[in-house]
């Protein structure tokens, strides 16, 4: 999949090397509702001008002040533009949902500017057989950024929890960057970097625990914002804390737009997404964690070995 083709064949604009495609993208359609939200209040007050005279000093106060209220909610309800600049690390065998789901919606903040980041221009292979093509390279992509984001994976992300040259582009900016985070399993990649010592942080419920051998405190939650550090859980928890950073940098108003506009109004079939809902089987989320517990100890592991920590989970020499 290619971020300047396959999405903006769809209709979306992928940042600035992306071209969109047909009459209407996504963003063009949301500045058309700013525009006719200006419109609407602008329509008011000519309909207001153009009204016969009141005979009563009273009625034409009354109607004076409807339109007052009607511009300022119109007002309320523009979409103003910005200029954020967003990345999302990618490495081989990324959980995609992890990754594109943010993407979505970050794409529908006008001005702002979303990249895929690799540490080649070449396809990166998600968890399955599709790819996606980056925007910049981590050589390309050194400017500071306001949200540096991270997707989960199993085999991919126990290989780039020990790639220096990843691990490094973390590190350098989780030091300056606005933001630094992740969805799912991409927090071990954070632990790993040594970027998560001291916050608290979660991660797939199977998981969440793993960050403790790096000085995390993990937490059960949807998604945990400490400092300038946001983990998200499992897989779509990057598009809730995605709208909570539109929410953040935009408002209320924008981001409800958002979310209506991408009708993200999900009514799964059970409330079963983790341990702790209402119709999740114990049974199984035990057997989801046990079958998962090798690539908890690998993941361990790994952290141990990037951070020098001894299985004590004190840091010091093996």
């Amino acid at each position: 999949m290619d971020p300047g083709d396959g999405f903006a064949g769809k209709g979306l604009q992928g940042g600035a090397a992306s071209t969109p495609v047909g009459p209407t993208n996504r963003r063009d359609a949301i500045r058309m509702l700013a525009a006719s939200a200006i419109g609407a209040a602008a329509a008011g007050r000519v309909s207001s001008a153009a009204a016969p005279a009141q005979d009563s000093a009273g009625q034409d106060r009354a109607t004076k002040d409807a339109a007052g209220q009607h511009e300022r909610q119109m007002q309320d309800l523009q979409l103003r533009e910005g200029s954020e600049k967003i990345g999302i690390l990618l490495y081989p065998g990324f959980v995609s949902l992890d990754a594109i789901g943010p993407y979505h919606v970050f794409l529908n903040m006008m001005g702002a500017q979303v990249r895929f980041i690799a540490k080649t221009r070449e396809p990166v292979p998600c968890e399955g057989k599709s790819a996606v093509t980056p925007h910049a390279t981590f050589a390309e992509a050194k400017d500071r950024l306001d949200l540096l984001l991270v997707p989960g994976g199993m085999e991919g992300t126990l290989a780039a929890m020990e790639d220096e040259e990843t691990l490094e582009f973390l590190r350098m900016h989780g030091v300056r960057d606005g933001i630094v985070g992740s969805v799912c399993t991409g927090s071990l990649v954070l632990a790993a970097a040594g970027l998560l010592e001291g916050h608290r942080a979660t991660s797939h419920w199977i998981s969440r625990e793993v960050l403790a051998c790096a000085g995390a405190i993990p937490v059960s939650e949807r998604f945990v914002i400490d400092r300038n550090r946001i983990t998200g859980g499992g897989v779509t928890a990057g598009i809730d804390y995605g709208l909570h950073l539109v929410q953040r940098w935009r408002g209320d108003s924008y981001a409800k737009a958002v979310q209506m506009f991408i009708e993200y109004d999900p009514k799964p079939p059970f409330q079963s997404g983790t341990p702790e809902g209402a119709d999740a089987d114990p049974a199984m989320a035990l057997l989801l964690k046990s079958a998962h517990e090798p690539f908890n100890q690998m993941a361990t592991a790994a952290i141990g070995r990037s951070l020098g920590v001894k299985p004590s989970g004190k840091k010091g020499a093996p």
